[in-house]
């Protein structure tokens, strides 16, 4: 069992972590997320994601659900457009566990 002791709190692996992982594991979530993490807090609309990822409209979609259902996705809407950005904290979560032992 690992175990992360910071200040505040004490991070233990849980079911959560490894669905963040798994979904992180397939190449195509891997560069949205990545994407995602160099647009920052702002994020970025579905559609640049599909011009800058170029996969299929229903392929994105997917791939930004599977992301989202993980905990690494937020999206908010506003008019017409979907905008998706990483969850800074649940990605500072899998960052401490990875580096626990190290």
């Amino acid at each position: 069992m690992i175990k992360v002791k910071s200040a505040a709190t004490v991070l233990e692996p849980e079911r959560k972590h490894a669905e963040a992982f798994k979904a992180l594991s397939h190449e195509t979530r891997l560069a949205i997320f990545y994407h995602l993490v160099r647009k920052g807090e702002a994020g970025d609309t579905v559609g640049s994601l599909q011009e800058a990822i170029d996969v299929p409209w229903a392929t994105l979609s997917h791939h930004l659900d599977v992301l989202r259902r993980a905990g690494l996705l937020a999206s908010r809407r506003e008019e017409r457009y979907i905008y998706y950005r990483v969850r800074p904290e649940q990605v500072g979560d899998l960052v401490r566990l990875l580096t626990a032992c190290c």
